[in-house]
């Protein structure tokens, strides 16, 4: 039984190597907790397993028990049981009036015309919106989190953005490119990764993710939207962890302003280059100039799932990114949708809606929402209190066990997550006993 013997030590080998770069690794994540709490399990496993087995030397049938029972949990976690639920999305039923979004609504001022004409068509959001109106604007003095320097660096971001606008869209050349549509299909993922794009997904354009009329930006507010286009390319861009672990400080906010201006930047070029080819295109970037709504395009575009807390939550990532688009005509090849255990483990987890300072993300199941069944916002809380702390928050993407870095270790969780149950159970009790449930109560997120 000599190779019982041999197996089981470098089994104990394997778990001490694991907890020593999940401790090694949370020190880089200054998660004090987590490393705290892996040394010290690290120091238990390997006085149980090597000291009892050098002092006390057991019966070789109880160390194949011990082993037995160990494949048998890595075998819960890594095969596939138990569903894995992908998003449902029906016939939508109706186009989203951009007029209607919240970040359009707080620019009605009092006084103007688009405030009158919008209340009088919708008098039930007037109270909540002119109680979010007298609230301080976001980077003004009055708000939790103000900071005057860090508010003029943010603000100089965004000032740049908006001198983009005008250049989201032109004339293609009047001599289109004939293109091979699997060749352009990488190229155009190529270059979109190389500008700086962390994935890039394509998808054809459903007629229902466009708006239906502007309300926000420099085109004529209440004027009809006709993008045509047949395929949307969507991308990502990560977040930095670190200014998001400040969340819901400024610093989130001016990670915010760093990735669109990327995002602005990199949709822009990809629209010119595509309009050189001779084929039309257009990108929507932050300011506004969206005419499409970019989570569900990336959502069908294979870039990641909807969760619980209202952002797509990508493989790597999760909801710690950013997104851009480009809508055109060039001939390009579709991705497919992905699933990877969001819809089960958004299910359970619940630690946003624990965390979400306005209360803003629902604890209980999924709503219809115009044909596509998701965990609905309560949009004018969150936004209340944007205003109230003078940022985007950001604290349910902080709090997300999906936006932990793709260390080793977070990446093998992830790999049961996507195939397992019992993986999602495992990992989510996991999580709350190494990072805390509920970081304000536990004193984490300091006031």
């Amino acid at each position: 039984m000599i190779y019982v013997d041999i197996i089981f030590l470098l089994t104990g080998a394997i778990i001490c190597a694991f907890l020593s770069i999940f401790a090694v690794a949370s020190i880089g994540e200054k998660k004090l907790r987590a490393a705290i709490l892996s040394a010290v399990l690290l120091v238990i496993v390997y006085a149980v397993w090597f000291e009892g087995y050098f002092i006390y030397i057991p019966d070789p049938e109880i160390l194949l028990y011990i082993l037995i029972a160990i494949t048998l949990l890595f075998a819960l976690f890594f095969l596939p049981i138990g569903q894995t639920r992908s998003m449902e999305i029906g016939e939508l039923s109706e186009k989203v009036d951009e007029r209607d979004i919240i970040f359009a609504r707080e620019e009605y001022l009092p006084g103007t015309e688009k405030y009158e004409k919008y209340y009088s068509e919708h008098p039930e959001l007037k109270d909540k919106d002119d109680r979010i109106r007298n609230l301080p604007e976001l980077l003004e003095p009055g708000g939790k989190y103000y900071n005057p320097e860090l508010a003029v660096k943010i603000g100089a971001k965004f000032e740049i953005i908006e001198n983009m606008l005008e250049r989201v869209d032109g004339e293609a050349n009047q001599l289109p490119v004939a293109v091979d549509r699997d060749k352009m299909t990488s190229e155009i993922k190529d270059l979109t990764r190389r500008l700086g794009a962390d994935d890039v997904g394509i998808a054809e354009l459903d007629p229902m993710f466009v708006y239906s009329h502007v309300g926000r930006g420099p085109d004529k507010w209440g004027a009809p939207i006709n993008n045509n286009h047949n395929y949307v390319i969507a991308f990502t861009m990560e977040m930095d962890y670190d200014h998001v672990e400040q969340a819901p400080r400024l610093p989130i906010t001016d990670e915010t302003a760093t990735q669109y201006l990327r995002g602005a930047l990199i949709s822009i070029h990809i629209a010119a280059f595509i309009r050189s080819l001779g084929y039309p295109a257009r990108a929507h970037i932050a300011g506004s100039n969206y005419q499409i709504m970019l989570p569900p395009a990336a959502c069908v575009a294979g870039l990641g799932e909807m969760g619980r807390l209202g952002y797509l939550i990508t493989p790597k990532f999760g909801p710690r990114i950013r997104l851009g688009a480009v809508t055109t005509d060039l001939p390009l090849v579709p991705d497919k949708p992905v699933k990877f255990g969001v819809q089960d483990f958004c299910r359970i987890c619940k630690k946003c809606a624990i965390n979400c300072p306005s209360g803003a993300i629902p604890t209980g199941d999924k709503t219809d929402v115009r044909g596509v069944v998701k965990w609905q916002l309560d949009i004018e809380r969150c936004f209340h209190y944007w205003r109230a702390a003078g940022s985007d928050c950001g604290l349910c993407m902080r709090v997300c066990p999906f936006s932990h870095p793709p260390t080793f270790t977070h990446n093998i969780v992830r790999a049961g997550i996507k195939r397992s149950s019992f993986a999602r159970r495992v990992s989510l009790w996991g999580d709350d006993i190494f990072y805390g449930k509920n970081i304000i109560k536990s004193g984490t997120l300091i006031e």
